[in-house]
C-alpha cells in the first residue's frame, strides 16, 4: 500500500540508511539520480560517493540489526 507521507533527507548517505532500514519483504527501493557516479560534489568539492557501497553497508547493518532482534 502507498503511504500518504512525504519524507525529505537532505544527506544522500542517511537518506539511503533510512530507506533500507525501513524495507519489509516485498518492497522494491529504487536508488537513482547518484547511482552512476562513484562521487558526490558539495560545493565545489568532489567527494567520493558511492551508492552502491552506501547501499550494501546499509543492507549488511540493517539484517544484522533484524537478525539480532529474532
Amino acid at each position: 500500500a502507498l503511504m500518504n507521507k512525504v519524507f525529505v533527507e537532505t544527506d544522500r548517505r542517511i537518506a539511503i540508511q533510512s530507506a533500507i532500514h525501513q524495507l519489509e519483504r516485498g518492497d522494491i527501493l529504487i536508488l537513482a539520480g547518484k547511482g552512476h557516479e562513484p562521487y558526490q560534489i558539495i560545493g565545489s568539492t568532489k567527494h567520493h560517493f558511492d551508492d552502491r557501497e552506501e547501499a550494501l553497508e546499509a543492507l549488511n547493518i540493517s539484517v544484522a540489526s533484524k537478525n539480532a532482534t529474532i
